[in-house]
Protein backbone atom coordinates (compact mmCIF):
# COMPACT_ATOMS: atom_id res chain seq x y z
CA UNK A 1 0.00 0.00 0.00
CA UNK A 2 1.60 3.82 -0.70
CA UNK A 3 0.69 6.42 1.63
CA UNK A 4 -1.46 8.00 0.21
CA UNK A 5 -3.63 5.21 0.84
CA UNK A 6 -2.87 5.07 4.66
CA UNK A 7 -4.58 8.70 5.79
CA UNK A 8 -7.96 8.77 7.60
CA UNK A 9 -10.98 9.85 5.58
CA UNK A 10 -11.05 13.53 5.28
CA UNK A 11 -14.13 13.39 8.29
CA UNK A 12 -15.18 15.76 11.42
CA UNK A 13 -15.57 12.26 13.28
CA UNK A 14 -13.16 9.88 14.88
CA UNK A 15 -14.73 6.93 13.07
CA UNK A 16 -17.88 6.23 11.72
CA UNK A 17 -19.55 5.27 15.70
CA UNK A 18 -19.46 8.89 15.67
CA UNK A 19 -21.25 9.74 13.11
CA UNK A 20 -24.96 10.20 13.55
CA UNK A 21 -25.77 9.47 10.31
CA UNK A 22 -23.98 6.23 10.00
CA UNK A 23 -25.25 5.59 13.56
CA UNK A 24 -29.04 5.83 12.34
CA UNK A 25 -28.55 3.93 9.25
CA UNK A 26 -26.81 0.74 11.40
CA UNK A 27 -30.19 1.12 14.32
CA UNK A 28 -32.36 1.47 10.78
CA UNK A 29 -30.70 -1.30 9.41
CA UNK A 30 -31.30 -4.03 12.57
CA UNK A 31 -34.98 -2.69 13.18
CA UNK A 32 -35.74 -3.45 9.77
CA UNK A 33 -34.25 -6.51 9.81
CA UNK A 34 -36.70 -7.65 13.23
CA UNK A 35 -39.38 -6.28 11.25
CA UNK A 36 -38.77 -8.40 8.28
CA UNK A 37 -38.57 -11.45 10.41
CA UNK A 38 -41.71 -10.85 12.31
CA UNK A 39 -43.38 -10.03 9.36
CA UNK A 40 -42.38 -13.20 7.29
CA UNK A 41 -44.78 -15.37 8.69
CA UNK A 42 -47.60 -13.21 7.73
CA UNK A 43 -45.87 -13.15 3.87
CA UNK A 44 -45.91 -9.37 4.19
CA UNK A 45 -42.93 -6.90 3.61
CA UNK A 46 -42.52 -4.13 5.98
CA UNK A 47 -43.60 -1.72 2.81
CA UNK A 48 -46.82 -3.93 2.78
CA UNK A 49 -47.41 -3.91 6.03
CA UNK A 50 -47.61 0.15 6.10
CA UNK A 51 -49.47 0.47 2.99
CA UNK A 52 -52.04 -1.92 4.39
CA UNK A 53 -51.72 -0.48 7.43
CA UNK A 54 -52.11 3.40 6.62
CA UNK A 55 -55.09 2.14 4.40
CA UNK A 56 -56.93 0.67 7.02
CA UNK A 57 -56.33 3.72 9.44
CA UNK A 58 -57.56 6.50 6.35
CA UNK A 59 -60.16 4.79 4.22
CA UNK A 60 -63.52 5.84 6.06
CA UNK A 61 -61.63 9.60 6.35
CA UNK A 62 -60.71 9.90 3.23
CA UNK A 63 -61.41 9.06 -0.80
CA UNK A 64 -57.45 6.93 -0.66
CA UNK A 65 -55.65 6.99 -4.07
CA UNK A 66 -52.38 6.00 -4.71
CA UNK A 67 -50.99 9.13 -4.82
CA UNK A 68 -52.36 10.25 -1.30
CA UNK A 69 -51.33 6.64 -0.12
CA UNK A 70 -47.69 7.92 -1.24
CA UNK A 71 -48.09 10.89 0.91
CA UNK A 72 -49.26 9.81 4.02
CA UNK A 73 -46.49 6.54 3.80
CA UNK A 74 -43.49 8.93 2.67
CA UNK A 75 -43.37 6.54 0.19
CA UNK A 76 -42.38 7.39 -3.70
CA UNK A 77 -45.70 6.63 -5.97
CA UNK A 78 -43.99 4.18 -7.86
CA UNK A 79 -43.14 1.36 -5.25
CA UNK A 80 -47.12 2.62 -3.75
CA UNK A 81 -48.00 1.17 -6.83
CA UNK A 82 -46.30 -1.58 -7.41
CA UNK A 83 -47.33 -2.75 -3.17
CA UNK A 84 -51.02 -1.62 -4.30
CA UNK A 85 -50.68 -4.31 -6.98
CA UNK A 86 -49.41 -6.84 -5.20
CA UNK A 87 -51.61 -6.39 -2.21
CA UNK A 88 -54.19 -6.15 -4.54
CA UNK A 89 -53.71 -9.67 -6.38
CA UNK A 90 -53.79 -11.27 -3.02
CA UNK A 91 -56.91 -9.94 -2.09
CA UNK A 92 -56.00 -7.46 0.78
CA UNK A 93 -56.88 -4.20 -0.94
CA UNK A 94 -59.72 -3.44 -3.94
CA UNK A 95 -59.75 -0.40 -6.81
CA UNK A 96 -63.13 0.89 -7.23
CA UNK A 97 -63.94 3.85 -8.81
CA UNK A 98 -63.29 7.52 -7.42
CA UNK A 99 -66.27 9.59 -6.64
CA UNK A 100 -65.76 12.35 -8.12
CA UNK A 101 -62.61 11.95 -10.45
CA UNK A 102 -63.10 9.46 -13.32
CA UNK A 103 -59.76 9.53 -14.12
CA UNK A 104 -58.43 8.11 -10.32
CA UNK A 105 -59.51 4.95 -8.19
CA UNK A 106 -59.94 4.53 -5.13
CA UNK A 107 -58.19 2.06 -2.83
CA UNK A 108 -60.52 -0.17 -0.48
CA UNK A 109 -59.13 -2.22 2.22
CA UNK A 110 -60.94 -5.74 1.67
CA UNK A 111 -62.46 -7.99 4.52
CA UNK A 112 -59.32 -10.17 4.67
CA UNK A 113 -56.94 -7.16 4.33
CA UNK A 114 -58.49 -5.69 7.43
CA UNK A 115 -57.82 -8.57 9.47
CA UNK A 116 -54.64 -8.94 8.32
CA UNK A 117 -53.84 -5.56 9.54
CA UNK A 118 -55.25 -5.97 12.49
CA UNK A 119 -52.68 -8.86 13.49
CA UNK A 120 -50.12 -7.58 11.54
CA UNK A 121 -49.85 -4.54 13.67
CA UNK A 122 -50.08 -6.19 16.57
CA UNK A 123 -46.90 -8.38 15.66
CA UNK A 124 -45.09 -4.88 14.63
CA UNK A 125 -45.56 -3.30 17.70
CA UNK A 126 -44.82 -6.28 19.76
CA UNK A 127 -41.73 -6.10 17.69
CA UNK A 128 -41.20 -2.53 18.28
CA UNK A 129 -41.62 -2.56 21.54
CA UNK A 130 -38.72 -5.38 22.00
CA UNK A 131 -36.39 -3.28 19.75
CA UNK A 132 -36.81 0.20 21.99
CA UNK A 133 -37.00 -1.75 25.32
CA UNK A 134 -33.26 -0.88 26.05
CA UNK A 135 -34.27 2.36 25.96
CA UNK A 136 -36.33 2.75 28.86
CA UNK A 137 -38.21 5.71 30.08
CA UNK A 138 -36.53 7.46 26.79
CA UNK A 139 -38.63 6.07 24.26
CA UNK A 140 -41.09 9.58 23.91
CA UNK A 141 -38.10 11.73 23.64
CA UNK A 142 -36.84 9.54 21.55
CA UNK A 143 -40.60 9.89 18.86
CA UNK A 144 -39.89 13.92 19.60
CA UNK A 145 -36.60 13.83 18.61
CA UNK A 146 -37.73 11.87 15.32
CA UNK A 147 -40.79 14.00 14.42
CA UNK A 148 -37.99 17.09 14.83
CA UNK A 149 -36.01 15.27 12.09
CA UNK A 150 -39.38 14.54 10.48
CA UNK A 151 -40.42 18.75 10.17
Amino acid sequence: MDAENNKPLPSAFEGPDDSPGYVLWRVANRWQREQRNALQPLGLTHTQFVVLAVASWFEEKEALTQIRLSQLTGSDTMTVSQVVRVLEKAGYLARIAHPTDTRSKVIRVTKTGRELAEHAVQVVEATDKQFFLPLGDNGHALMTLFNKLLR
